[in-house]
């Protein structure tokens, strides 16, 4: 596995270690070794540490802070992997800017993909968020001010998710529900042969037992988690609380999460402003730091609802799926196919609309029943999205592939 892992601090880091921990309790008999191939460590800045856990052996290759190291760290990558020889990589990737493996968006690993094949070492990549055309324009513009470099953005994206999902033997994108849409309207907005994307269900730990007086804790606690970035969304949070606080004084709201960026921290004093200006400070409050396991579930087991007040969205969330593994509601705001397909196990509002949310969360903080038949809704989702399940289904694409190189 080529992708960030803990303690780095990152979604597809926390994400790669849950994978692997799934392989090693449910398929531990059908691996020799699993390699994972990351970046430095960002807290301790060691260099080519190898550490053994039973079958899981992880290397630090490469300096992800440097731009010299991570632009040639295609190179140290494959030599690794030329070194192990295994069966099959699996690449865990996020098209951000100033990627973790080089370049703007993490080109060098297409030089590595094209290497791979020259070896005939079949290999995969899961893709963490989704981006379409229409949402790379807008996006670009918001960064640069500029409208022909949002053009040509726009453009050149194109181009590079095309030889990301062609060149790798399976392009996996996380979904939340089985038979996404988004599957094929991926495939349809860059030219992607359909046969070539496969979904990946958000893997969940199962907790068949409600963690004992969880509800009875915070009943009237809202908690929004995660990075704080602007398509978060929060202010329309605070705008919420205002009416809520009118139905129900005694609500309250915790938001919680690093800031990630210069635009991130712009935002989160943003919010602290509105805060403020509200006078809702005796109601809610703002934290800015890194939330840890623990923590994110400590905060989801303790509320009332949970909310993703998204302005923009980019893939499957996993506060969603924790929360509803634990049976806490979720409330999501946007539109559109990642909507649509879970409509029916969480409360769904339109993006940027405080009134809406308002209203939901007023709905589902007075309303036993409604909250009772809402969670009714999400068990089968919690049964398809089991660690159990999506790691075997993972698996089985890995044997495919491995007999078709061996036919």
């Amino acid at each position: 596995m080529v992708t960030s892992y803990p303690p780095i601090e990152a979604g597809e880091s926390s994400y790669a270690a849950s994978y692997v921990n799934a392989l090693q309790t449910y398929l531990k008999k059908e691996f020799t070794e699993i390699h994972i191939l990351s970046p430095l460590d960002d807290k301790e800045r060691k260099e080519n540490i190898s550490t053994n856990d039973g079958k899981v052996k992880v290397y630090r290759l490469f300096d992800s802070h440097s731009l010299f190291d991570k632009s040639i760290s295609f190179l140290k990558l494959f030599r690794k992997i030329k070194q192990i020889h295994p069966d099959i990589v699996h690449f865990y990737y996020a098209p951000i800017p100033k990627s973790k493996f080089g370049g703007l968006l993490g080109e060098p690993l297409l030089i590595l993909f094209l290497m791979l094949k020259i070896i005939r070492i079949p290999f995969f990549v899961t893709l963490f968020s989704v981006w379409y055309p229409d949402q790379i324009e807008p996006r670009a513009y918001e960064l640069t001010k500029n409208r022909l470099l949002s053009k040509l953005a726009k453009q050149y994206f194109k181009a590079l998710m095309y030889f990301f999902g062609k060149l790798p033997n399976r392009l996996f994108i996380i979904v939340t529900a089985k038979n996404s849409k988004i599957i094929r309207s991926f495939s349809q907005a860059y030219h992607i042969p359909s046969d070539n994307v496969k979904e990946e269900l958000h893997g969940i730990w199962r907790y068949d037992k409600l963690a004992k007086g969880n509800i009875e804790l915070n009943p009237k606690r809202i908690v929004c988690l995660g990075f704080i970035v602007p398509n978060k969304g929060y202010e329309y949070v605070l705008l919420a609380m205002n009416t809520v606080l009118k139905k129900i004084p005694d609500a309250s709201l915790v938001i919680a999460g690093s800031t990630i960026s210069v635009e991130g921290k712009e935002y989160f004093e943003k919010l602290r402003r509105m805060s403020s200006e509200l006078c809702l400070e005796r109601s809610v409050k703002i934290e800015e730091r890194y939330l840890s396991e623990n923590e994110f579930t400590r905060y989801i087991t303790t509320a009332g609802v949970v909310i993703l007040p998204y302005v923009r969205a980019l893939g499957a969330s996993g506060i969603m799926s924790l929360a509803l593994s634990h049976r806490i509601p979720v409330i999501a705001a946007g539109s559109g196919s990642l909507f649509e397909e879970v409509s029916d196990i969480v409360s769904v509002v339109p993006p940027m609309n405080a009134d809406a949310l308002a209203d939901e969360i007023i709905k589902l903080l007075g309303s036993t029943e409604y909250r009772t038949t809402l969670l009714g809704n999400s068990e089968k989702y919690i049964s398809e999205h089991d660690w159990a399940v999506v790691a075997r289904e993972t698996y089985e694409e890995y044997i495919k592939q491995i007999n078709i190189k061996n036919d």
